[in-house]
């Protein structure tokens, strides 16, 4: 009985298949909900399209794509396009711009858009054009070669790349761009007067502002340069979605640190993480995470970057050569000063190892190779301190120990002389001595570790000449705790104590966190166990 009737609705579905009109089939062309493959909108059916479609047109449609921001499509139409016409330069350059732009892979974007104009002066001549269309193909190409040469470190490259363009065109972009490199290129007067001029010459006002604000700020005009950061937020923020405020915004923070206004700092770049372009660059993120851990809010430091990190993941094309070295700073000095030693190493190892391009940042190779050899180097050392009081079961153990440790100092010493090298010779005289420079990924708070290996003499000598010229107050609390520390390092006690106490008087219980902890450490080890005073220092310190 169950058989009949499991045989019954078998046929009855048959039947019912065999005579639904072929008209339910039906593709309407004006219904955007029809997604058959008689529409046209499935895969297969798409790139059958593009088998018969010109070169042309598939430029058409990529141009379309990026517009709509579906960069991956895009790519695969021009791909698609360059088999048929492979001598196109539009191919070349849209190729360039998509590596450039979206992927970050920006050696492959330079042979592209290197080719495009191989191929576009073949095609059309050398410069100059009179024809409205090879003029702006042209200076797209130069505008794109610049800016790539930038994204590469090769700021000469890129400035001979504006300077081609600025013989021929005119663009809104342009005062910024070239006020940028001059800046990279350490002519920061001049960068200054091209800025200037392109603001009263109607240039692009929120890139130009903002760049003008960082020039100022360096050339130590911080009032000025903070009042210029706000015209190019409000700007940026006129724009709707398509202003990028976080820019500035994370800028003007940094002079609010350099000026030790950390409240408006935090505020300015917890603002700018917030907003939807506050991912696209690290330097929001990264400059809120190092005010953490200033402040030893080191769970709120790692949350830093994993928002980060979890934000930028809706930009899965690119390769993180702009940002991954400098995630790995970052987790790097969480886990080294919350004890977890092993994934701090791997990190810091990472950071020194990945590809980390500064074109588009005000930092250098030199400020991460001097910020990776000191946090390698004090990483090393606090390993050691956890292995001094690990239990041995055997003797093996114990000389496995031993030899780690023998491994440990000798290459943590060799870390911290060559950080010092860097510091003295590559960083113009030691710039980044100075507490909070906007540029720096120095940890201030536990730099005196490393100036503890210079001659006590030659870092009076240049702390005094910086004193000086730094008109900061609380900058004073930072260099007497830098030369106390190197006073106890090389047998000065008592000079070394004196300025350690007038540190501590004047640093600030939450701001100077860092500073305090690390003071009071020293402070430590030079009591007597005996005394109320080493307990009570270990009571604030623990």
């Amino acid at each position: 009985m169950v058989k009949k009737r499991w045989a019954l609705v078998i046929f009855i579905v048959i039947a019912l298949l065999s005579f639904t009109s072929p008209l339910s089939f039906a593709v309407d062309p004006y219904d955007p909900f029809d997604l058959s493959d008689k529409g046209g909108f499935w895969p297969e059916a798409e790139e059958q399209n593009d088998d018969l479609k010109t070169s042309e047109e598939l430029i058409a449609d990529a141009t379309m794509l990026l517009t709509d921001e579906r960069p991956l499509d895009a790519r695969t139409k021009l791909l698609k396009a360059l088999e048929k016409d492979p001598g196109n330069p539009e191919i070349y350059t849209l190729l360039a711009h998509y590596y450039n732009f979206h992927v970050g892979h920006f050696r492959l974007a330079l042979k592209y858009v290197k080719q495009a104009r191989r191929l576009f002066e073949k095609a059309n001549g050398p410069a100059p054009y009179t024809d409205q269309m090879l003029m702006y193909n042209h200076a797209r190409i130069l505008h794109l070669l610049s800016d790539i040469r930038l994204n590469l470190d090769d700021y000469s490259g890129a400035l001979k790349s504006l300077d081609e363009y600025a013989s021929y065109y005119f663009g809104e972009w342009y005062p910024g761009s070239r006020a940028w490199v001059l800046m990279k290129l350490g002519k920061l007067q001049e960068a200054i007067r091209v800025a200037k001029l392109g603001i009263l010459s109607g240039a692009e006002p929120g890139r130009t502002y903002n760049i003008l604000a960082i020039l100022l700020s360096l050339s130590g005009k911080r009032d000025e340069s903070l009042e210029v950061f706000n015209k190019a937020i409000l700007y940026e923020m006129s724009l709707g979605s398509s202003g990028q405020p976080a820019t500035p915004l994370n800028n003007s923070g940094e002079v609010y640190r350099e000026i030790f206004e950390e409240d408006r700092a935090e505020a300015s770049w917890r603002k700018a993480v917030s907003l939807p372009d506050g991912c696209e660059h690290v330097l929001p993120s990264l400059n809120l995470s190092i005010l953490y851990m200033e402040q030893l809010r080191y769970k709120e430091a790692k949350q830093s970057m994993d928002r980060f990190e979890a934000c930028v993941r809706q930009y899965p094309l690119r390769n993180g050569e702009e940002h991954r070295a400098l995630v790995h700073v970052a987790r790097g000095r969480v886990d080294l000063h919350t004890g977890n030693l092993g994934s701090a190493i791997e990190h810091i190892e990472a950071a020194r190892e990945r590809k980390q391009w500064f074109g588009k940042i005000g930092t250098n190779v030199e400020d991460m190779q001097a910020a990776t050899l000191i946090s390698l180097g004090q990483a090393l050392k606090r390993e050691n301190n956890i292995l001094n009081f690990r239990r041995n079961l055997s003797w093996n153990d114990w000389l496995e120990v031993k030899e780690k440790q023998a491994f440990n100092r000798v290459r943590a010493w060799w870390l911290f002389r060559r950080a010092r090298q860097v510091l003295a010779e590559d960083l113009n005289d030691f710039e980044d001595l100075y507490p909070r420079h906007t540029d720096s990924l120095l940890e201030y708070d536990s730099l005196g570790e490393v100036l503890s290996g210079f001659w006590p003499s030659e870092l009076r000598k240049r702390i005094e000449q910086i004193k000086k010229e730094d008109k900061r107050p609380f900058a004073a609390v930072y260099y007497d705790a830098y030369l106390a520390e190197n006073y106890l390092a090389n047998f000065k006690h008592k000079s070394g104590m004196d300025l350690l106490k007038k540190s501590l008087a004047r640093a600030r219980p939450k701001a100077d966190t860092g500073l305090i902890m690390r003071s009071k450490h020293l402070e430590l080890k030079r009591l007597d166990p005996t005394e109320i005073k080493h307990l009570k220092t270990a009571e604030e310190i623990y």
